[in-house]
């Protein structure tokens, strides 16, 4: 297997990993603060374990990712306060969107003809698959939505910001969140019991899991457009678990989109491989 194969398995992974996370905030009462910073807590945990140090020393590149690691958390849990699921997250996979204009407009680099295709039909995959939820949210949760679309951009665009590690930039990510611990306290929603301490282990070992395997794509070589691309997988599957595990159907339109946007992620990595493969043999 190739590197860039690789690397856009383990960014898949990553997606997958992530789509967990769905399922499992819904099983706690916890408020926004609480839920980022204690799974960024295990997330720490694990990605430090997984990095064999847990001293970190910032730069300007881990402060802009880690930044966009943490808002992007924030900003997400507090949408779902406001507006549905299907908002949230759908206004949060725009990033990809963001991640082609920042890279077209500023840093003058056109996308690759094949990722800005499966874009196109990543966006209406998910779109598909949360089809009407737009029409039920408020102008607020909306806005926080399409605000976490913008933050998930700048941690694609920063994960490999001047030659950092993205191991490392995610860490530190998780490890800024952990400062919202604070709040813990004044969550009149939070308990301890040994099924919200499963859960929240369970949701740290999805972030940081889920972080680990995107961070390694990342360090293979995966481009930010990409990577951005593959993990849509998250939004994807989270309402498949949600139906196998709560028994909530997520209807037609959610299944199409989940193939549209399969089938889109799978022929770009392939049409990629193969153009890059091609490329190698005639030099």
């Amino acid at each position: 297997m190739d590197k860039q194969n690789k690397a856009a398995l383990y960014a898949l992974a990553g997606g997958v990993i992530w789509s967990f996370s769905g399922l499992l905030s819904r099983l706690v009462s916890w408020n926004s603060f609480s839920l980022v910073a204690l799974r960024a807590l295990v997330a720490t945990v694990i990605l430090g374990l997984c990095r064999g140090s847990f001293r970190i020393r910032p730069n300007k590149g881990l402060w802009l990712c880690g930044l966009g690691i943490s808002a992007t958390s924030l900003l997400y849990m507090s949408a779902l306060r406001f507006t549905s699921t299907a908002n949230a997250i759908v206004l949060q996979y725009t990033a990809s969107v963001f991640v082609i204009l920042y890279m077209l407009l500023v840093k003058r680099q056109k996308p690759l003809k094949s990722e800005l295709i499966a874009t196109i039909f990543v966006i209406l995959g998910v779109c598909l698959c949360f089809s009407g939820g737009l029409s039920g949210g408020t102008l607020t949760g909306n806005l926080l939505g399409l605000l976490s679309g913008m933050t998930y951009a700048v941690v694609f665009l920063t994960t490999r910001y001047a030659g950092n590690d993205p191991v490392d930039s995610v860490y530190f990510g998780t490890l800024l969140s952990c400062a919202l611990a604070v709040v813990v306290p004044f969550d009149k929603g939070f308990s301890i019991t040994p099924r919200d301490l499963a859960i929240m282990l369970g949701l740290g070992c999805s972030l940081g899991l889920g972080y680990l395997f995107f961070s390694l794509g990342m360090r293979y070589g995966l481009s930010p457009v990409r990577s951005c691309i593959i993990s849509n997988a998250e939004p994807v599957l989270n309402p498949v678990w949600v139906f196998l595990l709560l028994g909530e159907n997520p209807g037609v339109m959610s299944i199409v989109g989940a193939a549209v946007v399969l089938i889109a992620i799978t022929a770009q990595s392939i049409y990629e491989a193969r153009r890059t493969k091609a490329a190698a043999e005639r030099t």
